[in-house]
């Protein structure tokens, strides 16, 4: 194992983890492969003018992937704010420096399919469009002919499932003149790219996922005029996307990355991190009351869904990740697509070796006789009303409402925001109560998670856990990713607005 990094970290009074909880950002992507990191070293060594090293790379992107053109991105997200600029703006400069204002007064949009609004579609919308769901092949046409339409965007790995597909709206598409655009940001990179070898105009991958390469970068690959067009509206250049820097050293070391991508046993991969689930699961198997089941995801990565509900039913996703995370060496699980009694371990990764400790760490965690704690006896203040909360945010306070009925231990109600009100529900916890609301916003689900730690018919006071997430990112880390500020709240006059103040 490279101690290298691991003693930087220290430095800084950070304790690295063992990660079987996959190649999230949140969780610093993937560990670089050795050629990525002498291409980053080699590239640090020198100067280069940047137009000749993207001409450079656009014609090995060609080369090696089969598509047209391509170019190095900040991120698979940079990727599509570039792609959706292109769109827009093309390498017009009179237009570049304009978003993401309008041009003529049009109202720009993007269409997607019903269902397939993801979590970082945000990216599109920064060049001043608004996204547009459709249902059918009659919405999809109706759309195009009566609303300024600069792209079509599929979420790839849900084209299956959709209502109305990608092999379906190609050609519609086309005959309009409108860019299809496909984030296939989580997919693995086949030659020739599957997408644009299907038609589409575009299509964005993450470099820092599957492929190993810098955390920070991402590819978009398609028709050389667009690429090109969005490599103009990016950094180095002078316009939209500056903000969006991506070095020479991240340029090379994404190229680097692609080619060991091509070269790698991919086949031999898949073995090795099934082996690794194959120890943990025959590790846990002894305690017969746990549930373990294999799959397999997009890329062909294998994942053990651990279910505790039967030998541990007390025990919570956060209490069982807080333990682990307070051992040594830390483990990290993670809580996409499992819950509250149940996680998915993803091997990709897990260095050899490692898969004994998870295995170990999980053995005793659910081995172990756990303590009946007596929780605190609950607070006998009825909240039943209407309250004024102030949410402290570091630009000043916002009034939100909340509008509560207790009845015994479990409280209903709503939460109402400025702009936006939804029903909220929660329970008395000791001296005060945990209140739960779900707001929705651009496709994501936002998540106000209200923690009152004191609690009187006069006055309640305490935090509020924030977040938000797609349809297919929902879990404790996204839902608390936004952080938490402080509230207080005090019975509501009659009449008074929620509006921010």
């Amino acid at each position: 194992m490279n101690q290298h990094p691991v003693s930087i970290y220290r430095k800084l009074g950070v304790e690295p983890v063992v990660n079987c909880g996959s190649s999230r950002s949140f969780y610093g992507s993937s560990v670089m492969s050795d050629p990525v990191r002498e291409a980053i070293v080699s590239a640090s060594l020198d100067y280069v003018i940047m137009e000749e090293l993207a001409e450079a790379i656009g014609q090995r992107l060609a080369a090696i992937t089969g598509a047209e053109w391509g170019t190095v991105t900040a991120g698979s997200s940079g990727g599509l704010a570039l792609a959706a600029a292109a769109c827009v703006a093309a390498n017009d400069p009179l237009r570049m420096l304009r978003m993401p204002q309008s041009f003529h007064g049009e109202q720009r949009v993007v269409l997607t399919p019903k269902g397939q609004r993801f979590a970082y579609d945000q990216a599109l919308r920064l060049v001043g469009a608004s996204i547009i769901e459709v249902a059918t092949m009659e919405e999809f046409r109706v759309a195009l002919r009566e609303l300024h339409v600069v792209a079509i965007s599929i979420f790839g790995e849900r084209d299956a499932a959709a209502p109305i597909r990608f092999d379906d709206i190609l050609p519609v598409a086309r005959a309009a003149g409108v860019p299809v655009l496909v984030d296939a940001a989580s997919e693995p990179l086949g030659y020739p790219e599957t997408w644009t070898a299907r038609g589409a105009d575009l299509a964005v991958y993450s470099i820092g996922k599957l492929i190993r390469g810098p955390a920070a970068a991402g590819l978009l690959l398609g028709r050389k005029d667009l690429v090109r067009a969005a490599w103009f509206n990016g950094p180095p250049h002078q316009g939209f996307a500056r903000a969006m820097k991506i070095g020479k050293e991240e340029m090379v070391g994404a190229i680097a990355a692609v080619e060991h991508w091509f070269s790698r046993d991919h086949e031999a991969e898949r073995r090795s991190w099934r082996r690794r689930l194959e120890v943990i699961r025959d590790h846990l198997r002894p305690i017969n009351t746990l549930r373990l089941d294999l799959s397999e995801l997009v890329g062909g990565v294998p994942r053990l869904k651990v279910d505790w509900s039967q030998c541990q039913p007390e025990l919570s996703f956060l209490e069982l990740r807080a333990e682990l995370l307070a051992r040594r060496p830390r483990i990290l699980i993670d809580d996409y697509g499992g819950s509250d009694s149940s996680t998915m371990l993803n091997p990709f990764a897990l260095r050899d070796g490692e898969e004994v400790l998870v295995a170990e760490a999980l053995h005793e965690a659910f081995s172990a006789v756990r303590p009946i704690v007596s929780p605190p006896p609950v607070t006998e203040v009825d909240v039943s009303g209407e309250w004024v909360a102030e949410l402290q945010f570091a630009n000043g306070p916002a009034r939100h409402r909340l509008r509560l009925r207790r009845q015994g231990n479990e409280i209903s109600g709503a939460h109402l925001a400025p702009g936006s009100e939804v029903d909220a529900s929660g329970t008395m916890k000791g001296g005060g109560f945990e209140l739960q609301a779900f707001h929705m916003v651009e496709g994501n689900t936002v998540s106000y998670r209200f923690v009152a730690q004191e609690c009187s018919t006069a006055r309640i006071a305490g935090f509020v856990e924030m977040g938000a997430a797609a349809s297919h990112t929902k879990g404790p880390t996204t839902y608390g990713q936004f952080g938490a500020v402080q509230f207080h709240a005090v019975p509501a006059p009659e009449g008074l607005s929620p509006a921010r103040g």
